[in-house]
């Protein structure tokens, strides 16, 4: 797992995993429920070594967060082939688990 904190990184990320199904995080170290989602979705990046997750601190990278419309935290928004196509909100990873099977 890896944290991006610019769009250039973003964009580089997303040329480099071409087909495969990347998860972005998006988080605060401030945010209680992204601190209760942490765990679980590390394990779930551990289970997933195809899976590109990638953390997202929204007070360091304003700009991302910015370009995805984020509401609330934690958010997930999964991307394939550079497009999203799933976007979740909150601390209950089981959607999130769902649309991997769905899409990986």
């Amino acid at each position: 797992m890896r944290e991006i904190k610019t769009e250039e990184e973003l964009e580089q990320l997303l040329r480099e995993s071409e087909k495969r199904l990347v998860i972005l995080d998006f988080f605060a170290e401030w945010c209680g429920p992204c601190k209760k989602a942490m765990p679980v979705f590390h394990t779930i990046a551990e289970a997933n070594e195809e899976i590109l997750c990638v953390k997202v601190n929204v007070d360091e990278s304003e700009g991302i967060a910015g370009n995805f419309e984020i509401n609330g935290l934690p958010t997930f928004i999964l991307l394939k082939g550079g497009v999203e196509v799933e976007q979740f909100m909150g601390p209950n990873l089981d959607p999130l688990r769902a649309a991997i099977e769905k899409y990986k």
